[in-house]
């Protein structure tokens, strides 16, 4: 890869950014914004304010990083020009243009890849392959949990001004923590059906939902729950697994594992940062763009999360 191309460049934006010029230093980095940033803040990447001024460097790969709005018209845009997809989760905030999508990518067979960094998790790489060898025999139901606090997260920018803060710009719970639902379905597998609770619950002054309780009835047979919040005053991040012979608890935050099975108990602790995440993610989808094999979450995969997720949102109405 010689060229890259970054719709946006707001804090995830920067952040692969960063990975990226890590990973390979010689890749010529181009940005195009609606408004051209301090050329000090970015010292290392040309900037553009007209797309087609932008387009016009014929990028390798385009990184949609911009609102979760305009992700799919974004990388239509992209792939039309023969761009690989690096596309921040979720894919969309709805399904219009999903199937253009892949159209696109199909005709000019690129390789596409929707960022959910946590299948790259140690705590969750370990508990698959644990589902995988069977430890814990047959899957009867699973609890996820995701709270934190919505103001915490980004302490430079007022909250309420936030994309989170904005449904119209893909903001809420159910899409922002798209992380649980797409490493539930990634460990446990397709969904037969979901029931939903989603609203408001707290007292933060935002539009989009604060809180999602979902049952998510999957065609394997197990039951699980999916809780997600924007109100947790202290962060927790957990997964609990019930099996016929077994019991699988994690915490993504601690980077703990228990795993009770056969009269045996493994505790298991993984030192890592969270940067360690977005490299072996960003060095994945750079692996599979120069070897031209498909990435595991291509476009197709995260439309089928996309269409669980809003599911649940939307509460099959």
């Amino acid at each position: 890869m010689d060229t890259a191309l970054f719709f946006g460049l707001g804090s995830i934006g920067r952040r692969h950014l960063s990975v990226l010029q890590e990973l390979d230093s010689s890749v010529e980095v181009h940005a195009y914004r609606s408004q051209k940033a301090d050329p000090d803040e970015f010292p290392n990447v040309i900037q553009h304010d007209e797309l087609d001024e932008a387009l016009s460097v014929n990028p390798d790969v385009a990184f949609i990083t911009n609102p979760t709005s305009l992700h799919v018209e974004t990388a239509i845009t992209a792939a039309e020009h023969g761009c690989h997809l690096f596309i921040e989760k979720p894919l969309s905030d709805t399904l219009a243009g999903t199937e253009q999508l892949s159209r696109v990518v199909a005709t000019n067979d690129l390789i596409t890849y929707v960022a959910c960094v946590f299948r790259f998790h140690p705590v969750l790489k370990y508990i698959k392959t644990q589902l995988e060898n069977n430890v814990i025999g047959t899957v009867y139901n699973y609890r996820v949990f995701s709270g934190s606090y919505l103001p915490d997260w980004r302490p430079e920018q007022d909250y309420r001004e936030s994309y989170s803060a904005d449904p119209d710009m893909g903001g809420g719970v159910v899409l922002d923590l798209i992380h649980e639902i797409d490493y539930a379905y990634w460990l446990f597998g397709d969904v037969l059906d979901t029931k939903a609770w989603v609203g408001q619950l707290s007292e933060l002054e935002i539009e989009s939902e604060d809180f999602v309780e979902a049952i998510v009835s999957m065609e394997s047979g197990a039951v699980g729950q999916i809780h997600l919040d924007y109100y947790r005053p202290e962060p927790r991040r957990t997964i609990e697994i019930t099996g016929s012979d077994g019991i699988i608890t994690g915490d993504l935050l601690d980077g703990t594992v228990t795993v009770t099975a056969n009269q045996e108990t493994i505790e298991k602790e993984f030192e890592f940062e969270r940067n360690d995440l977005f490299r072996s993610q960003l060095s994945h989808f750079l692996t599979h763009v120069r070897n031209g094999d498909p990435c595991d979450n291509d476009v197709e995969q995260g439309r089928t999360v996309l269409e669980i997720a809003l599911g649940i949102k939307f509460n099959n109405e």
